[in-house]
C-alpha cells in the first residue's frame, strides 16, 4: 500500500460511516394499505432518502402516485406490475423509476420488494389531483406508531 492510500484509509476510518448489516428479525413488518405490509430497512434522516421492503399475502393495489424522486426496485418474489406499463416485474428483477411518472403498483400474492426511495411520493385521485403526499418522515411515523401500539422497540439503527 502506498503512502497516499495510508493517509486516505485513515481519513476514511476517521469520517467514514461505519457499514451497516441490519438483520430480518431487527425490524418489524407493519400493514400500510390493505393487504401491503411494509419494512424499513433504512432511513437516511439528512437526505430523505429512504429503504422500504414491501410485500402482500394477496393481490394487491396501491394507488395511483407520482414520484418527486428516483425510485429503484428489486423483486424478491412473486410478481408485480404498473397498470400503466407492459411489463411484469419477477424475482431478480431490477427496476428504476424516474421523477415525475405516474402508476399504479399492482402486487400478485406472495410478492416481495425492496425499494430504494428519493424524495416524496404523492398519492393521487383518479382525477389526478393530489390526494396525500408522503415521505421519509411519514414512513419513520408510520414505523413508530407500529411499535409504540404493539409496545416493541424502536431501531434507531436503520438511521446510517
Amino acid at each position: 500500500m502506498s503512502d497516499l492510500d495510508r493517509a486516505e484509509l485513515a481519513v476514511v476510518e476517521r469520517y467514514a460511516a461505519e457499514d451497516r448489516y441490519v438483520s430480518e428479525d431487527e425490524v418489524p413488518w407493519f400493514p400500510w394499505v390493505g393487504t401491503i405490509e411494509i419494512k424499513l430497512f433504512r432511513v437516511d434522516n439528512r437526505n430523505g432518502q429512504f429503504v422500504l421492503g414491501l410485500r402482500s399475502a394477496e393481490d394487491a393495489v396501491l394507488g395511483k402516485h407520482r414520484h418527486r424522486g428516483v425510485v429503484t426496485a428489486v423483486t424478491l418474489r412473486g410478481a408485480w406490475e404498473y397498470f400503466e406499463y407492459d411489463w411484469m416485474a419477477r424475482p431478480g428483477d431490477y427496476v428504476r423509476e424516474n421523477p415525475g411518472t405516474i402508476h399504479t403498483l399492482h402486487v400478485l400474492a406472495g410478492t416481495e420488494i425492496v425499494f430504494t426511495i428519493d424524495g416524496s411520493i404523492e398519492f393521487l385521485h383518479d382525477d389526478d389531483t393530489l390526494k396525500n403526499t408522503m415521505d421519509v418522515w411519514s414512513f419513520l411515523y408510520l414505523y413508530q406508531e407500529h411499535c409504540t401500539a404493539r409496545g416493541l422497540a424502536f431501531n434507531e439503527r436503520i438511521f446510517y
